[in-house]
């Protein structure tokens, strides 16, 4: 299976066309059984996919669907579907593994855009993460903190539900967190959040707080209607290692003749627009990370000695594909914790050190997260 890693290099509108770019992009290709000319073919299919992601602004995995459940790869590598106009090769090469093509293409941008703005390709690079949300909602004093009633929940959860997030059920972890556990993580502590993200399996949790109120003084203005307004505030959480990726808040008014159906209306109101905002925030974080290098934490344990350490940091580096950099962040009983910079996602890294083993030592994917890696590594007999 071809993998992608790419580099944009130049991406200029043609003759003052902004629905027409010309891209140099690099694309690679992995020689399975020599076979030299099938390497070539995915190498320059890499590269047109990469043209088409960059001129976009956005990332699309080999394995994502478009609705009609034709695979990406078919649309943008057919000329007819106009994504494509022209490319030519400007520069090819080939080692022993891994074959490597520059283009430069003609991309028209109008119909990429007609056909993949609706379609979440960046959660599909990113692994389609889980999401989780853990609101504290208090409609005009009244403290409406549950799953049944929770409005500003569930309109989080459908905003980002009609963009291509997926959610666990926050019901199924229900018995086994407490109300005041809960409570916390929805007030801000993000130890917890994190750890009630972990039991629910979610690799993301939106806490936050959504408060409903009547503003005084508006009966007589406004008749029998009130003033309703709400004020939301919302926090995503990386439950993989408690980072905020992006916070928001956001105010709203209704008006209406009931306080608490007003109150309701409010906060979803408030809600819409904070998802809406939040969700721009994830998307562009993460548009970021599998653009540029990614930090993957790499707990590597079985070493017999600092030397066996550093040849396989070294062999690592040398033969992983999309690894810039690997740094060490310490060594003790035969343990090391490194972080690497990869081109790619913790995913992505796991395949590539699963497909492709080191000279000298075998190697165990032992578990996998969104931003970390734990190997356990036996040195071969004969190796250096």
């Amino acid at each position: 299976m071809l993998i992608s890693i790419f580099i944009l290099l130049t991406a200029l509108p043609i003759s003052g066309n902004t629905n027409v770019k010309e891209v140099i992009a690099e694309g690679m290709g992995s020689i399975i059984s020599g076979d030299i000319a099938k390497a070539k073919d995915d190498a320059v299919a890499d590269a047109l996919r990469n043209a088409v992601e960059t001129t976009v602004g956005m990332l699309i995995s080999s394995e994502t669907l478009v609705k009609n459940f034709q695979t990406v790869n078919d649309r943008i590598y057919s000329h007819s579907t106009g994504y494509i106009s022209s490319y030519d090769i400007i520069s090819e090469s080939h080692d022993k593994y891994t074959y490597k093509v520059k283009v430069k293409a003609v991309v028209k941008m109008a119909n990429i855009k007609d056909d993949l703005a609706a379609i979440g390709l960046l959660l599909s690079r990113k692994g389609k993460p889980r999401m989780m949300v853990l609101i504290q909602e208090i409609n005009l004093d009244r403290e409406n903190f549950g799953v049944d009633l929770n409005v500003a929940e569930n309109t989080i959860m459908n905003k980002f539900i009609s963009s291509g997030f997926t959610f666990v059920d926050k019901k199924t972890i229900s018995a086994k967190i407490s109300r005041d556990k809960m409570l916390a993580a929805a007030s801000g502590d993000a130890e917890m959040a994190k750890a009630i993200g972990s039991v629910g399996h979610a690799e993301v949790i939106i806490v936050g707080k959504a408060v409903s109120r009547v503003v005084k003084g508006t009966s007589n203005l406004l008749g029998d209607m009130k003033s309703c307004q709400a004020d939301i505030t919302l926090r995503a959480i990386n439950v993989d290692n408690g980072e905020i990726i992006a916070v928001v808040s956001k105010h709203a008014a209704v008006v209406h003749i009931d306080e608490t159906a007003g109150g309701n209306a409010a906060i979803k109101k408030a809600a819409n627009l904070a998802a809406g905002e939040l969700m721009n925030k994830i998307l562009n974080r993460w548009s970021s990370e599998v653009t540029n290098t990614q930090r993957i934490e790499l707990t590597v344990y079985g070493f017999k000695s600092f030397d066996d350490m550093y040849l396989f940091k070294r062999e690592l580096q040398g033969y992983i594909r999309g690894i810039k950099d690997i740094s060490s962040h310490g060594f003790q009983g035969g343990v090391s914790s490194m972080e690497v910079n990869v081109e790619g996602n913790a995913q992505f890294l796991a395949d590539e050190i699963y497909k492709k083993q080191l000279p000298s030592f075998k190697i165990k994917i032992k578990s996998q997260t969104p931003n970390e890696i734990v190997l356990k590594v036996t040195k071969k007999e004969g190796g250096k």
